[in-house]
């Protein structure tokens, strides 16, 4: 038993009746929310075509259902568990798992509560076989991965610095399995995403991963350390990876691909398939992204929060009226004023505000600034004109570029 991990399972008592005695020792466990997917076993197959590793694997698919669900849903979903049931795992070092998850609270189902399940699951079975390194690594039931997806995780891991990540990804954007105009949106809402994670980059925010449900792994005390998965029914993946950033020893895995599905979806209020779904029905079939002139406006107080080290509300006032006239006025009705002054005061030197800033501005404070100026002072624009003016303006050549496609490609490898 690992001490820290039976505390944790204290405080989080399970939603299903799955006997972790079943499990065989794993050193990595897979968890997969699985609600009315159809392609799931495309997921356990690619999986199962991975380069084998020297620790065996748990996958573990939580088929979930709300206690309101129907009784249509109920049925699907209990001839998914008899479909895993019969599916032939290939691969010898990949043991595979069946969670029946019904009856979940209505408040609080979704894929949130889904991983919760599974990887609550992990931390008892490596609580269980005394595993203080266990990895956990989230991924979806409509997504497949690279060959090397499993060894590469685990080499990854094998580094005692490296305490989770990000995992590389590319949506598949030509294909006969959907139409040409879901192809199209998912060019556009990746290019998004990507642009995001590189504007971050250019002003110099230290926390500029991508958080994407399918494409995460972490170490299992680290979990625990955090107090695990939030039960949010949409991006519940963006606000749990926020909280493993702040702990340190988080990276990029690139070696390896996840390949998430671009299929339309409205099972949750927003990611890739609400997103696909609006731009596929809008009338010219553009994605409206961030405005880069909120990028740059900010870079101005990044680059300079050094000066916002112990200084006085007067002080304060004086240094924000050097910014632009949005970030100030953001900076402003936040009342970022009395998050920062506990922060400043109470670190010993200025090395240690560096680091302590940034729990306070962190990405849920970037992102609500983001809102904020798109509501009061800026228009959002295409992402293909956005994009192509980050790059430009890092410097990089962008004139053989035409297209979103062509655009995607080259952010893709500039990220790789």
């Amino acid at each position: 038993m690992v001490p820290s991990f039976q505390k944790y399972l204290q405080k989080h008592p399970p939603f299903t009746s799955f006997n972790i005695k079943t499990m065989v020792k794993a050193g990595m466990v897979i968890v997969i929310p699985c609600y009315l997917e159809d392609k799931i076993c495309n997921t356990l197959d690619s999986l199962c075509a991975c380069h084998p590793v020297d620790h065996r694997v748990a996958v573990v698919v939580v088929v979930n259902a709300s206690v309101a669900a129907s009784d249509a849903v109920v049925a699907q979903q209990e001839h998914t568990i008899h479909l895993l049931g019969e599916y032939k795992v290939t691969n010898e070092m990949i043991d595979l798992y069946v969670i029946r998850a019904f009856d979940l609270p209505a408040k609080h189902f979704g894929a949130g509560l889904a991983r919760k399940i599974g990887m609550d699951l992990a931390v008892h079975h490596f609580s269980d076989t005394d595993n203080r390194e266990g990895i956990v690594v989230s991924l979806d039931a409509d997504s497949t991965v690279e060959r090397n997806y499993l060894s590469a995780i685990w080499t990854f891991f094998e580094q005692t610095q490296n305490k989770a990540c990000s995992i590389n990804y590319e949506h598949p954007i030509c294909g006969d399995e959907f139409d040409v105009e879901v192809y199209d949106a998912i060019v556009q809402y990746e290019l998004h995403l990507r642009y995001f994670v590189q504007g971050l980059r250019y002003i110099g925010f230290p926390y500029a991963f991508h958080t994407i449900g399918s494409c995460f792994a972490f170490k299992a005390a680290l979990y625990v350390s955090v107090g695990g998965m939030n039960r949010r029914q949409g991006g519940e993946e963006f606000y749990f990876i926020q909280k493993l950033l702040q702990q340190g020893g988080y990276g990029d895995l690139k070696n390896t691909k996840v390949y998430p599905s671009p299929r339309i979806s409205s099972r949750v209020p927003f990611g890739t398939g609400p997103s696909v779904k609006k731009i596929v029905e809008s009338d010219d079939n553009a994605y409206m992204s961030y405005n880069l002139q909120g990028f740059v406006d900010l870079k101005s107080l990044l680059d300079n929060f050094d000066k916002y080290y112990r200084v006085d509300k007067e002080e304060y006032q004086q240094l924000i009226m050097e910014l632009p006239g949005r970030v100030r006025s953001f900076l402003l009705n936040a009342g970022f004023y009395d998050e920062l002054k506990p922060i400043a005061d109470n670190c010993s030197s200025l090395e240690v505000f560096r680091k302590r800033f940034f729990h306070v501005f962190n990405a849920f404070k970037l992102v609500k600034y983001l809102n904020y100026i798109h509501e009061h002072f800026l228009s959002r624009v295409p992402v293909f004109d956005a994009a192509i003016e980050l790059l430009e303006l890092e410097g990089l050549d962008v004139s053989d570029i035409f297209d979103d496609k062509e655009l995607l490609e080259k952010y893709r490898s500039i990220q790789d």
